[in-house]
């Protein structure tokens, strides 16, 4: 896990210069996320304990913990596509640079607690475009990057921004990008909500975003993240209760859970156990 904090700490001081240069009007140097991005694929091809953390549902500040959580998260469902490592290095990135345009938002506007105008939602509406545009000229490692940031807020049925996108029209990896996001923003806790339990966010995903992306896309982040993430309470038929604390994508309703017994913690895979099942979620994890 110390990996994973040192990860967390250093990718964020990077999105943080990032972010102060952009909101100096100024370009920032992109290319220093190259190498943080290449350490997420190895870290999270040893543990969960990244996505543990992605889905807390907390953060002091939305845009660079977003980032965070959707590189983290993006990267997970590009493994479960079966992407190449380049690949999966190259959607770590976009993740990591995905709401760039963002920073060039006021901060009013984006922690606004009521209805926003037509102005306020069309501003907002400009940023994937804000984005695309500090890529583009960042290289030509930056230009895939910024095609995917500019598509990530299309949706499968013509529904999304900014061009009204549909189907395949939608690059795969914005797809992942979108869906990631999307649901990052109801897991974590925003100034004017409450956030939702990832488990009751990925359900409604499973059921009613059929229309909004991909079924490939929709396949991979409920085998990937599941319909328990890590960390989500669960009640076994056993009558234990414990925390799941790794995926199977094999088995996505069969995860590692860690259970107590006689006070002291033991995993207990459920993968491998053909006795014990999930029957239910404890709690809706919400944050206080």
């Amino acid at each position: 896990m110390n990996s994973c904090r040192s990860w967390i700490a250093s990718t964020r001081q990077e999105l943080y210069r990032i972010k102060e240069v952009v909101h100096a009007s100024k370009i920032p140097d992109v290319t220093r996320c190259a190498g943080p991005a290449e350490q997420l694929v190895n870290l999270l091809r040893q543990s969960d304990d990244l996505i543990g953390w992605a889905l807390n549902g907390q953060t002091d500040d939305y845009l660079v913990d977003n980032a965070l959580h959707v590189a983290i998260l993006a990267t997970k469902v590009g493994i479960g596509l079966q992407y190449r490592e380049q690949d999966l290095e190259r959607l770590a990135l976009a993740g990591l640079l995905h709401d760039l345009g963002m920073w060039t938002v006021p901060e009013l506007l984006i922690t606004k607690r009521g209805a926003l105008t037509e102005e306020e939602r069309d501003l907002i509406r400009a940023h994937p475009e804000r984005g695309r545009r500090i890529l583009a000229g960042q290289g030509s490692v930056f230009e895939w990057v910024a095609s995917i940031c500019a598509q990530e807020h299309e949706r499968w049925d013509g529904s999304g921004y900014p061009c009204r996108l549909k189907h395949k029209q939608i690059a795969e990896p914005a797809q992942v990008i979108g869906i990631v996001d999307s649901f990052d923003a109801m897991v974590t806790t925003r100034p004017y909500r409450m956030n939702n339990s990832p488990h009751d966010v990925m359900r409604d995903l499973l059921l009613h975003g059929k229309t909004l992306f991909s079924l490939p896309v929709l396949k991979a982040i409920g085998d990937q993240i599941t319909l328990y993430p890590v960390g989500t309470e669960v009640r076994l038929n056993t009558g234990e209760s414990g925390t799941v604390k790794q995926t199977n994508p094999r088995h996505p309703l069969r995860p590692v859970v860690e259970i107590s017994k006689f006070g002291e913690p033991s995993d207990l895979d459920l993968s491998q156990s053909l006795s014990a099942h999930i029957v239910g979620v404890v709690h809706a994890r919400m944050a206080s």
